[in-house]
């Protein structure tokens, strides 16, 4: 079975006006957020080695709501996400 959550209690990531740690994307093609507490303002960024910076990913959609989105990050080897409130997320990335 999977487990639930960002830590063993099985939590979500809380981000409280604030950029999270990066994750590592091990290539794959999409990101799936979902967001159960949403405050404000919410997006993902993206890091490639090629470029040694972090940017917003512009494909990405408005995420502006509680609910379950989905990002393209094809070629972005971190993310991290960014809030201007009080948010928490779930995050699972996936190759199809």
């Amino acid at each position: 079975g999977h487990r639930k959550g960002t830590n063993a209690a099985g939590d979500g990531l809380d981000v409280n006006s604030a950029t999270s740690a990066a994750f590592t994307t091990e290539n794959q093609r999409y990101l799936i957020v979902q967001l159960t507490v949403y405050n404000t303002s919410f997006k993902v960024q993206g890091y490639m080695h090629a470029s040694g910076a972090w940017a917003d990913i512009k494909a990405s959609p408005t995420i502006n709501a509680v609910g379950i989105w989905t990002v393209e990050i094809s070629g972005i080897d971190q993310v991290r996400f960014v809030t201007g409130g009080n948010t928490t997320l779930f995050a699972a990335c996936s190759t199809f």
